[in-house]
C-alpha cells in the first residue's frame, strides 16, 4: 500500500510539474576546446584528439526559463617565451642571451551555472545561455626548453591556484534527446598565485612578469539527454 501511494505521488508531483511548464534533464557530454572555430575536418579531428572534453550536464526549463549546471573535465596548456640575459647580474661574468620557453600542461575541472531562454519547436528547441564558471585545477606540469644549453634555466613560483574565475556566453540546439552547444569562456582571473615568476641561471637570477595567463577559449560539445 504504501509503495503504491508513493508511486502515485510521483506521478502526480510529474503530471503537475509538466502543468506548470517545469522540466528536468541530465546526461552526458562530449566534445573538444579550440581559440577559433572551423567547420575543417582536419580541425575537428585535431581538437577532439589534442582538447578533448567530457562531463555530465543538467538543465531545469521553468516555461521556458534554463537553469544549467554542467560538470566538465578538460586538459589546458600554454606556452610562454622568455627573453632572458644573465648578464644583468653583475657579479657573474656571464654573456649569454636565453630564450627558453616554459609549457604548462594541465588537467582541469570546469563548473559552468548557465541561465538562460529557450525557444520550445517541440523536437527541435534554441538555445541562449550565459553565467559564471569555477575552474578547479587538478594537476600540472612544467617542461622548459632552453634551446640546446647545457646548464638548465629553473623558475619558481609557478604554482597553480587551485581554483579560478571565468564567463561563458552559450548557445544551443536540441534535437530530440541530443544536444549542441557551442560556448565562449573567458578568464577573468589568472590561474597562476603570481604572474612575477622568479627565475635562475646558475648562479645568475631574475624576475620576469607574466601576461596573457587568462585563457579565452570556444568549447564545442554533444550531450544526449538521458532523463
Amino acid at each position: 500500500m504504501k509503495k503504491l501511494l508513493l508511486v502515485l505521488a510521483v506521478v502526480l508531483f510529474a503530471n503537475v510539474a509538466r502543468a506548470e511548464g517545469f522540466g528536468f534533464c541530465i546526461g552526458p557530454k562530449i566534445g573538444y576546446q579550440t581559440t577559433k572555430l572551423s567547420l575543417e575536418k582536419a580541425e575537428i579531428k585535431k581538437g577532439f584528439s589534442e582538447h578533448f572534453t567530457a562531463g555530465v550536464f543538467g538543465r531545469i526549463t521553468i516555461h521556458n526559463f534554463i537553469i544549467q549546471p554542467e560538470l566538465m573535465w578538460f586538459k589546458s596548456g600554454q606556452v610562454f617565451n622568455f627573453n632572458i640575459d644573465p648578464s644583468v647580474n653583475v657579479n657573474q661574468n656571464i654573456n649569454v642571451d636565453l630564450n627558453p620557453s616554459l609549457t604548462m600542461t594541465q588537467q582541469n575541472l570546469a563548473l559552468p551555472i548557465f541561465l538562460g531562454y529557450q525557444i520550445d519547436g517541440g523536437l527541435l528547441k534554441l538555445r541562449a545561455n550565459v553565467g559564471p564558471v569555477m575552474y578547479f585545477t587538478l594537476s600540472q606540469k612544467q617542461e622548459v626548453d632552453n634551446e640546446g644549453n647545457t646548464q638548465s634555466v629553473n623558475f619558481d613560483n609557478l604554482d597553480a591556484k587551485g581554483m579560478t574565475w571565468g564567463a561563458a556566453l552559450n548557445v544551443g540546439l536540441d534535437v530530440w534527446k541530443l544536444t549542441l552547444d557551442v560556448n565562449y569562456s573567458f578568464g577573468l582571473s589568472s590561474f597562476f598565485k603570481s604572474d612575477d615568476v622568479n627565475w635562475s641561471f646558475g648562479q645568475s637570477s631574475g624576475t620576469i612578469h607574466l601576461d596573457k595567463t587568462k585563457q579565452n577559449v570556444f568549447t564545442i560539445t554533444l550531450g544526449l539527454k538521458l532523463l
